[in-house]
């Protein structure tokens, strides 16, 4: 199934301290980062609750303090902190009245005219973006994946601890080379062939009683929503996810998988290479946390309220 999540972008954008309309927003055709991919982004979702009348930004604090992290590696300046990039985001969805749930984009690339390839001496631009998001990114009644033939860029030759902009062609071909065989999405593995992470998504397996996913250190970004499922995981089980090398014949015979991530929240995996992943229906556990984050993301449900910011004045703080 395809899912058509986005609607048109807002029309206002934050760029560098102030609020634009997207139009002056654009950058130059000759700058660093649309030709050499330099710079760093997030992705957040924002959640709308009806019957609170309220719209959620899910851990946007985190987010912005992996921005911070990024934009370090890559040797970029951050120009505000992380607390101020939420408020900024808070009053961006409020000028732009947004009443759905939505998806944040913020954006700090080099966008200076500059020809060399290098990451010093260029100017750079900070922009947040808002879109409304009112379809599922990935479909949550469960995919079909394949392992790709494209591997995961090794740490020494990509940032992978850095969410940078020019780190994504290999997953964008291998979502593609999925596509294409009839799969919803592609898992890649490391260059020595244990299991890294889906094409914009993490992996979690479950083998028995207990969850496994694949550490830091296989090449993958260490994801927000990856912490936020491990900690619903060892709250509803008992149990701690154990972070290991994961082989890809252990996807082959586990019980469930699931991938999750900002975009996508979390999806089970129903089959992999034309094997059924446990029954070859959703797994219960993996039911059971999808809908558990989806609803502390829109505070339906009252665990982890640390997890969200409110974008909307209420009447009592109108008052």
């Amino acid at each position: 199934m395809t899912t058509q999540p986005f609607a048109p972008p807002c029309d206002i954008v934050f760029v560098d301290g102030g609020f634009v309309a997207a139009d002056e927003a654009a950058v130059s055709v000759h700058a660093n980062a649309l030709s050499y991919g330099t710079g760093t982004f997030e992705g957040i979702r924002a959640c709308w609750n009806a019957e609170h009348e309220q719209l959620y930004l899910l851990e946007a604090l985190d987010h912005f303090r992996r921005l911070a992290r990024s934009a370090r590696i890559l040797g970029l300046a951050l120009p505000f902190t992380p607390e101020r990039l939420v408020t900024a985001s808070v009053e961006l969805l409020r000028r732009n009245d947004v009443r759905a749930d939505a998806y944040l984009r913020p954006l700090l690339i080099q966008s200076g005219a500059v020809l060399p390839v290098r990451m010093h001496d260029v100017p750079t631009r900070l922009s947040i973006a808002a879109t409304p998001m009112p379809g599922d990114y990935i479909d949550p009644r469960g995919v079909r994946c394949m392992v790709s033939t494209w591997r995961r860029a090794p740490d020494v030759a990509a940032a992978n601890r850095a969410k940078v902009t020019g780190g994504y062609p290999g997953p964008a071909l291998a979502k593609t080379e999925a596509a294409r065989r009839g799969y919803d999405e592609a898992i890649m593995l490391t260059l020595d062939g244990f299991v890294a992470e889906a094409t914009t998504s993490n992996v979690l397996v479950r083998i028995g009683d207990g969850w496994v996913t694949p550490p830091g250190t296989d090449d993958i970004l260490e994801g927000i929503t990856r912490r936020q499922v491990m900690k619903l995981i060892e709250e509803l089980t008992g149990r701690t996810v154990v972070e290991r090398r994961v082989q890809r014949t252990e996807l082959y015979t586990a019980d469930e998988v699931l991938l999750c991530g900002t975009a996508a929240g979390v999806v089970p995996v129903v089959e992999i290479d034309e094997r059924l992943v446990g029954s070859g229906r959703p797994g219960e556990l993996t039911g059971r946390l999808a809908a558990l984050l989806r609803a502390i993301a829109s505070r339906t449900d009252d665990r982890h309220p640390e997890w969200t910011v409110p974008v909307h004045a209420t009447e009592r703080q109108m008052q």
